[in-house]
Protein backbone atom coordinates (compact mmCIF):
# COMPACT_ATOMS: atom_id res chain seq x y z
CA UNK A 1 0.00 0.00 0.00
CA UNK A 2 2.99 2.10 1.07
CA UNK A 3 4.50 1.84 -2.61
CA UNK A 4 1.54 2.47 -4.28
CA UNK A 5 1.01 5.76 -2.69
CA UNK A 6 4.86 6.73 -2.94
CA UNK A 7 4.39 5.85 -7.15
CA UNK A 8 1.30 7.81 -6.88
CA UNK A 9 3.40 10.84 -5.58
CA UNK A 10 6.15 10.41 -8.18
CA UNK A 11 3.48 10.60 -10.69
CA UNK A 12 2.21 13.45 -9.63
CA UNK A 13 5.49 15.68 -9.13
CA UNK A 14 6.82 13.80 -12.90
CA UNK A 15 3.66 14.98 -14.61
CA UNK A 16 3.38 18.40 -12.97
CA UNK A 17 -0.30 17.67 -11.80
CA UNK A 18 0.49 20.08 -8.71
CA UNK A 19 1.61 22.86 -10.45
CA UNK A 20 -2.32 23.67 -11.30
CA UNK A 21 -3.26 23.55 -7.51
CA UNK A 22 -0.88 26.29 -7.02
CA UNK A 23 -1.70 28.81 -9.97
CA UNK A 24 -5.40 28.73 -8.80
CA UNK A 25 -5.15 29.47 -5.63
CA UNK A 26 -3.07 32.65 -6.14
CA UNK A 27 -5.15 33.66 -9.15
CA UNK A 28 -8.05 32.76 -6.65
CA UNK A 29 -6.54 35.06 -4.08
CA UNK A 30 -5.85 38.08 -6.44
CA UNK A 31 -9.58 38.36 -8.13
CA UNK A 32 -10.29 38.72 -3.98
CA UNK A 33 -8.53 41.21 -2.83
CA UNK A 34 -8.98 43.43 -6.46
CA UNK A 35 -12.35 42.92 -7.13
CA UNK A 36 -15.37 40.29 -5.04
CA UNK A 37 -14.09 41.48 -1.67
CA UNK A 38 -15.73 44.70 -2.63
CA UNK A 39 -18.81 42.55 -3.73
CA UNK A 40 -19.41 40.49 -0.88
CA UNK A 41 -18.69 42.81 1.65
CA UNK A 42 -20.59 41.85 5.21
CA UNK A 43 -21.78 38.35 3.73
CA UNK A 44 -21.44 35.24 5.78
CA UNK A 45 -19.33 33.80 3.27
CA UNK A 46 -18.53 33.54 -0.51
CA UNK A 47 -16.86 31.14 -2.61
CA UNK A 48 -14.64 31.81 -6.28
CA UNK A 49 -14.57 29.28 -8.90
CA UNK A 50 -12.21 29.37 -11.53
CA UNK A 51 -13.46 28.52 -14.85
CA UNK A 52 -11.19 29.30 -17.45
CA UNK A 53 -7.36 31.35 -17.66
CA UNK A 54 -6.84 31.99 -21.54
CA UNK A 55 -2.95 33.47 -22.08
CA UNK A 56 -3.48 36.42 -24.93
CA UNK A 57 -0.56 36.91 -26.91
CA UNK A 58 0.36 40.26 -25.24
CA UNK A 59 1.16 38.22 -22.14
CA UNK A 60 -2.28 39.04 -20.25
CA UNK A 61 -5.37 36.58 -19.03
CA UNK A 62 -8.73 36.34 -19.54
CA UNK A 63 -9.86 34.43 -16.95
CA UNK A 64 -13.32 33.53 -16.19
CA UNK A 65 -15.00 33.62 -12.64
CA UNK A 66 -17.81 32.30 -10.71
CA UNK A 67 -18.37 33.74 -7.38
CA UNK A 68 -21.69 32.83 -4.70
CA UNK A 69 -21.98 34.10 -1.63
CA UNK A 70 -24.61 33.77 1.27
CA UNK A 71 -25.79 37.01 3.83
CA UNK A 72 -28.58 36.21 5.87
CA UNK A 73 -31.21 34.33 4.23
CA UNK A 74 -30.60 35.76 0.60
CA UNK A 75 -27.96 34.67 -1.86
CA UNK A 76 -25.81 36.63 -4.68
CA UNK A 77 -23.94 34.69 -7.82
CA UNK A 78 -21.86 36.80 -10.15
CA UNK A 79 -19.86 35.55 -13.26
CA UNK A 80 -17.53 38.09 -14.83
CA UNK A 81 -14.69 37.77 -17.44
CA UNK A 82 -11.52 39.48 -15.77
CA UNK A 83 -8.32 40.61 -17.79
CA UNK A 84 -5.30 40.76 -16.13
CA UNK A 85 -1.84 41.78 -17.03
CA UNK A 86 1.45 41.66 -14.12
CA UNK A 87 -0.62 40.85 -11.46
CA UNK A 88 -3.45 43.32 -11.58
CA UNK A 89 -6.78 43.54 -12.84
CA UNK A 90 -7.20 46.23 -15.36
CA UNK A 91 -10.65 45.60 -16.99
CA UNK A 92 -13.45 43.70 -16.23
CA UNK A 93 -17.15 41.87 -17.43
CA UNK A 94 -19.92 40.83 -15.55
CA UNK A 95 -21.32 38.44 -17.46
CA UNK A 96 -24.37 36.96 -14.94
CA UNK A 97 -25.04 38.58 -11.73
CA UNK A 98 -28.04 37.37 -9.47
CA UNK A 99 -28.67 38.51 -6.09
CA UNK A 100 -28.81 41.42 -3.91
CA UNK A 101 -28.10 44.52 -5.43
CA UNK A 102 -25.10 46.27 -4.81
CA UNK A 103 -25.66 48.79 -1.73
CA UNK A 104 -25.22 52.50 -2.23
CA UNK A 105 -25.07 55.55 0.53
CA UNK A 106 -27.73 57.86 0.57
CA UNK A 107 -25.28 60.75 -1.33
CA UNK A 108 -25.00 58.43 -3.86
CA UNK A 109 -28.30 57.14 -5.14
CA UNK A 110 -30.04 58.77 -7.75
CA UNK A 111 -33.48 60.62 -7.78
CA UNK A 112 -35.56 58.28 -8.83
CA UNK A 113 -34.83 55.38 -6.75
CA UNK A 114 -36.57 54.68 -3.89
Amino acid sequence: MRSVLIALIQLLVLTGGTAGWGADDSLERLLRVQAFNREFEGFDFYYVKIEADQPQPDGSHEVLATASGKFSDNAKRMKVLFLIMDGLIVGGQVLEGTGLPPCLAPEHRSSSSL
